[in-house]
């Protein structure tokens, strides 16, 4: 049982501190719909614009979130707003009209609530479920449940959102929606045994750095250091783990660490990547549309396409087949590449680069520098946390870890600099690449772990600009 809490601070997007509140607002209009949930069944409530939110236990001591909307203004009233005859004479007419605009419908309050992470809506008549990072790890049921009709018109208008098609011809499809949304959805019973279904997972506005990840002690500055200087010196790193593990977040971390007179072109299915980089060209696979005469663009062809455009560093969001060859042949020719891929551990990693469709050939193997586990660690209460667990490096067909992680300290060990720049070898080598800037490796991976970890708290722009001044000092002068 999760015990009440009296006051929460967190920042919303705007950076404003925001109180979770454990006693009722008396400022928020009579609501028109449901009542709030016993007092003292509540655990968790706070309000995002006029919207009142309630983490309780139901009577079978289940968890479950409550949203109270004010009371909805006259729909002539709405009407006239959208049409631009009158303007919002206050903060529900504007949260209605954004609402109406929005595209969510009843899903509308779940998406402007910057705590939760994901919604899935199973089927027509199901309770909506979210995962809110308040309770980390927990799928917890939603007051709210949506009819046939209702769940069609929003899956569609989700996938319109993304750019995609949605009919029963083509009953299923996902993509990122303008807000950069996630979504996944699915059609009457064409392919679901339980009718129309969505999964969205939120993105943050602004993209992560490595910063936070350390921060939330995912790696450590050690470890960290240590894959900056691989990254920096063109190197092929390979995230892998399990689904959700937070394999594309790490990626996308990694990737800040570029430097920033480099050149990346990413490659996706999907684009979920975002970086805080000037020079980054985002090349997308376009799907072959059933009823349409057009050319399927898929990861291969982009992969090609992306080694004649002047990269230094070629990120691929994930790879699954054919594409791994290809991305292991830039490396070899001197791009620095970074993945993701679907594998438990290093071991079961190289199985699978082996076996079709990827068929990778042992020497290419050897091109890849170092696989980074990451995984969720289940948490006493049902919750998990994300961790970097290994960092192996390949020597001559042999898998060597370097890093592992320690689960009584929770950090990844060793935490020594000597011990780290002794121990490997791909490190070693890199820092030959680089011209050894810096002279002794071990009190250069100390002064970057340093570096990183004076930095934890800074906003994003200021750790990127210090960034910046980092590789200026190393280089010399940059363009801005």
């Amino acid at each position: 049982m999760i015990a009440k809490i009296k006051n929460i601070f967190y920042k919303n997007k705007s950076n404003e501190t925001v109180e979770l509140l454990q006693s009722p607002r008396q400022d928020i209009p009579q609501p028109s719909g449901p009542e709030p949930p016993p007092i003292e069944s509540v655990r968790i409530q706070y309000t995002i614009r006029p919207v009142e939110y309630y983490i309780y236990e139901s009577d079978t001591g289940a968890l479950r979130l409550r949203f109270i909307e004010p009371r909805e203004p006259p729909q002539e009233v709405i009407e006239e707003i959208l049409m631009g005859t009158r303007q919002p004479s206050s903060t529900i007419e504007a949260y209605y009209r954004d609402k109406s605009l929005s595209g969510y419908g009843k899903l509308y309050p779940l998406i402007i609530d910057d705590n939760i992470e994901e919604i899935a809506v199973d089927g027509p008549g199901s309770n909506v479920s979210v995962i809110n990072k308040l309770l980390p790890g927990f799928w917890i049921d939603v007051d709210l449940s949506l009819g046939e009709p209702e769940l069609d018109s929003i899956a569609i208008q989700l996938a319109r959102k993304a750019g995609r098609l949605l009919s029963l011809a083509t009953p299923y499809a996902e993509g990122i929606t303008v807000e950069g949304h996630r979504v996944a959805v699915t059609l009457g019973r064409e392919i679901t045994r339980h009718g129309t279904s969505i999964v969205l997972r939120k993105y943050p506005e602004k993209p992560i750095t490595i910063t936070d990840l350390i921060a939330q002690r995912v790696l450590t500055p050690l470890a960290t250091a240590y894959l900056w200087i691989l990254i920096e010196a063109h190197s092929f790193l390979m995230i892998i783990g399990g689904m959700g593990a937070g394999k594309t977040t790490l990626l996308q971390s990694l990737a800040s660490l570029i430097p920033p007179h480099h050149r990346i072109v990413t490659i996706e299915d999907t684009p979920e990547i975002r970086l805080y980089h000037k020079h980054w060209d985002s090349l997308v696979t376009r799907p072959r549309i059933p009823g349409e005469e057009i050319e399927d663009i898929g990861l291969e062809d982009l992969l090609r396409f992306a080694l004649r455009r002047r990269a230094d560093h070629v990120i691929v969001g994930e790879v699954r087949g054919r594409e791994a060859r290809l991305l292991a042949q830039a490396a070899a020719s001197g791009h620095g590449s970074l993945t993701t891929f679907h594998a438990d551990d290093p071991e079961s990693a190289i199985l699978r680069l082996r076996l079709e469709p990827i068929n990778l050939p042992p020497l290419f193997l050897e091109v890849i520098n170092a696989f980074i586990l990451v995984r969720r660690i289940p948490v006493v209460g049902g919750g998990f946390l994300r961790r970097v667990v290994r960092i192996t490096e390949i020597h001559d067909d042999e898998l060597f870890d370097i890093f592992k992680w320690d689960p009584m300290s929770d950090k990844l060990q060793p935490n020594d600099p000597e011990e780290v720049a002794e121990k490997s070898r791909v490190l070693r080598e890199a820092w030959t690449r680089l011209g050894m800037p810096g002279g002794d490796l071990a009190s250069e991976l100390a002064e970057r772990a340093r570096f990183l970890e004076e930095r934890l708290n800074l906003p994003k722009e200021t750790f990127i600009s210090s960034l910046f001044k980092f590789y200026a000092t190393r280089y010399g002068v940059l363009r801005e």
